[in-house]
């Protein structure tokens, strides 16, 4: 304890003790009087000063903590979208370049299948051209009408 500690009293004074300032006025010495006020007057004990008040480091630790935590989980999401941001520009460029291959891919078949060149073709093949179409009659056995399609002669 400190040399400059609080005194509380500890009882109370009655009605039937006189004050020092009584004791006085009733014509006693101040001797006396002092005597008597020291025999009325209660006993005194020391008492702790009050607690002191915890310490805020602990708190501002932990607040500096999470603060620099949600800084830190920003900063990495962040990034994240960057990277991803980057993969879909990669991904869009290599998308377009797929559909320019497919756009020319249905380019070429259909001047593949075109009537004018598939006619070229076949006469690069040494097919011909059919001739008329002719009926069969079933009963006769025999055909009617059209003809066969002639083919050049290879020489």
């Amino acid at each position: 304890m400190s040399a400059t500690a609080t005194a509380r009293v500890q009882g109370r004074r009655f009605a039937s003790q006189p004050s020092a300032v009584e004791g006085r006025a009733q014509g006693a010495s101040p001797a006396s009087a002092g005597r008597a006020q020291d025999s009325a007057r209660p006993a005194l004990r020391v008492i702790r000063s009050a607690a002191p008040s915890r310490s805020t480091l602990p708190f501002l630790a932990i607040i500096i903590l999470i603060l620099s935590g949600a800084l830190v989980a920003s900063m990495l999401l962040n990034a994240q979208m960057a990277d991803t941001a980057y993969q879909m520009k990669d991904k869009q460029i290599e998308l377009n370049v797929m559909n320019d291959h497919v756009e020319t891919l249905r380019t070429q078949v259909q001047e593949a299948s075109a009537p004018d060149s598939l006619a070229s073709r076949a006469e690069e093949l040494g097919m011909v051209p059919a001739g008329a179409p002719g009926v069969v009659d079933l009963e006769s056995s025999s055909l009617s009408g059209g003809a066969p399609a002639e083919a050049e002669k290879q020489r």
